[in-house]
Order: structure tokens, then sequence, then C-alpha cells
């Protein structure tokens, strides 16, 4: 008899909720991101890579044109028939933060073990103010 009545119990509590209307229909939202745009990384990429690249100090110049970034990029195997086929671009900013309407491609590029690549990019836009580079297997 116990046994029933808490099944019937459950069964009626389970109905309850299920009944329960959303009655404000109110749209879902992400949760709000904890790394703030500041601390953002400017060189990113794909979880697979990331034990592979190491990137140095990259090289900022806005003499008197566009924005132009160059970021020194190395794959760290030590095998020789070990390469990466990857793709890059960069999203350049304006000052609020957004990025500008004109923007690069995504480009190939071969790294080979140990060996030193330049990832380059100039925007389009003398509007630019900062940059963000990705990096991505290649598509």
């Amino acid at each position: 008899m116990r046994l029933v009545l808490t099944l019937l119990f459950l069964s009626t509590l389970t109905t309850l909720i299920a009944c329960k209307k959303d009655t404000v229909k109110a749209p879902f939202t992400p949760k709000p991101d904890e790394l703030s745009r500041e601390l953002y990384p400017r060189v990113v990429c794909e979880k697979p890579l990331a034990d592979w690249l190491v990137s140095g100090t990259p090289i900022v110049r806005r003499d008197t044109g566009p924005l132009d970034v160059t970021v020194p990029l190395r794959l760290t195997s030590s095998n020789p028939s070990q390469f990466a086929r990857t793709q890059y671009r960069f999203i350049f900013l304006d000052a609020s933060g957004v990025p500008i309407r004109s923007q690069s491609e995504w480009r190939y590029f071969q790294l080979e073990p140990r060996n030193e690549f330049f990832l380059r990019g100039t925007a389009l836009d003398t509007t630019a103010t900062d940059w963000r580079c990705e990096i991505r297997s290649n598509r």
C-alpha cells in the first residue's frame, strides 16, 4: 500500500511539473563570457593545433597607412615528415572593438617542423586600431 501511494504521489508530481506552463515564452540566452575583451588573446588556434604551435611577439606597424601585423609562428615537432597544413586570417577591429566591414579571407600555409613562418595581415581600412589572428586546420 505504501509503495502504491508513493508511486501515485510521484506520478502526480511528475504530471504537475510537466504541465507547468511557460507563460512568458522568453528567449534562451547564453551565459555571460567570463573572459573580458581586454584579456581575449590576439592569436588563437584550434585545440588540435594548440599543443604543436608556438607564436612569438607580434610586430604591429602603422606608419601612415592601414594597420599591418606580422605574427611569427613555429611548429614544435621534431619529425621532418610531420608538417601542418593550416589556414589563418586576421580580423581587424575599430576603436569600439567592432570588426571593420572589409576583412581578409582565410589563407593557406604549410608549416614545416621547427621553421619559423610569418603570418602577415594588413587591414583593408584605415579605421582599424586592433586585431585578432585565427589559425585552424586546412579545410
